[in-house]
């Protein structure tokens, strides 16, 4: 395994996470518009929960961008990875980014009552893991290889 990987050495990573779920937020938000479909039991109680869940959100994907900053790598999936990350919030899921985003798409939905939001949220984890986690762990079985299988064995990639 060489230690510095080339700029060449990435995951195969065409859509970006945060365009994708920002891109289903707009999207959740605009069908709302045109046929509303929300949901407006619980009032105060709903958005509580709702922005519990964004704050949640940011505070697990924030953890997440940090460590990798102190680990001096990119969290870009585009970039090389020129260390497997095992710490930090990389303890609990794989994809610890991923899951803060699905939280913030969840929280908005039932902050704001916008069903839409909510049900577009599974086909968006669902193209995500399909175009991006799935590439991006194909990157690190070849790159880390056994290290790396170790890690997916004993860490759930969402929670």
């Amino acid at each position: 395994m060489d230690p510095t990987p080339s700029p060449s050495d990435h995951a195969d990573v065409r859509v970006l996470p945060p365009v994708l779920y920002l891109g289903s937020l707009f999207l959740g938000v605009a069908l709302h518009w045109i046929v509303p479909l929300g949901f407006a039991s619980g009032g105060h109680l709903r958005a509580l929960v709702g922005i519990v869940l964004v704050l949640a959100g940011f505070a697990l994907g924030g953890w997440a961008f940090v460590f990798h900053r102190r680990t001096q790598q990119d969290p870009d999936p585009r970039k090389p990875s020129p260390e497997l990350i095992g710490g930090g919030p990389y303890r609990y899921t794989r994809n610890p980014m991923y899951v803060g985003m699905a939280l913030i798409q969840a929280g908005v939905g039932i902050a704001l009552g916008n069903a839409w939001i909510l049900l577009l949220l599974p086909p968006t984890m669902w193209i995500n893991q399909r175009y991006v986690i799935e590439r991006e762990e194909a990157y690190l079985e070849r790159r880390f290889g056994p290290p790396y299988a170790a890690y997916r064995a004993a860490v759930r990639r969402w929670l």
